[in-house]
């Protein structure tokens, strides 16, 4: 099923830690137009029954060559990159989903145990905002998303995603209006390597969030 209203969905899988019930169960419920494997997330489409539109990488974390060629010979379009080069397969892959002019962009497997790798896939849901494409990176425990410069959001109060934390990432965030938490805020600023955005909780079935300048990551999250 498709979230009423929303056209030109794409999905990324990548080569994270994926928690195979929490995202089979998220894939029944959502519909996308296309689904860009990248590299290794391509064994996470094998194993969720997910079959790409699109694959790319230079496949170097790929350990399965016959499961490249079974979806090549599928005629599914493959774009393949040196291993030597100046961006991760998830890179590619956002720009290539840039490229197809989607309203909203998914990343699954974009967090895991490389800090590194989670780092620079959050930095891409900056690049995404800056276009006005709705992006988001989903896991078992967290749901992020970027906002950049003057926004005004609502929030749905959901038990499974109990937690909401803002973060300032880049550089200061101004005219932050929280209304509906725990813990609101009227005109604020938030800034990198300050904690009072984390750990808030809605108090109110409908929650707004409102901001004025900056790039503020938004995290739902669940222990």
């Amino acid at each position: 099923m498709s979230e009423k209203g929303q056209k030109n969905r794409v999905l990324i899988i990548t080569g994270g830690r994926i928690e195979r019930d929490f995202a089979a169960a998220y894939l029944r419920e959502q519909q996308f137009d296309r689904v860009i494997a990248a590299d290794s997330g391509l064994a996470a489409c094998r194993d969720l029954a997910v079959t790409p539109t699109d694959i790319l990488g230079d496949f170097d974390s790929l350990r399965d060559e016959e499961l490249l060629d079974f979806y090549k010979n599928a005629g599914v379009p493959v774009r393949q990159f040196p291993s030597r080069k100046d961006f991760t397969d998830t890179e590619l892959a956002v720009e290539y989903a840039r490229e197809l002019s989607p309203d909203e962009v998914i990343l699954l497997g974009a967090t895991g145990t490389r800090y590194d790798h989670a780092l620079a896939n959050i930095g891409m849901l900056e690049k995404l905002a800056a276009d006005g494409i709705k992006g988001k990176i989903v896991d078992a425990h967290n749901e992020m998303e970027m906002l950049c410069g003057q926004n005004e959001k609502k929030y749905k109060k959901r038990p499974e995603r109990k937690f909401f934390s803002l973060v300032a990432w880049g550089g200061a965030v101004t005219g932050i209006d929280l209304i509906g938490f725990s813990y609101p805020l009227s005109d604020a600023s938030l800034y990198p390597a300050q904690s009072l955005g984390i750990s808030n909780e809605l108090t109110e079935d409908i929650g707004i969030l409102r901001m004025r300048t900056g790039s503020l990551l938004v995290i739902r999250s669940s222990d």
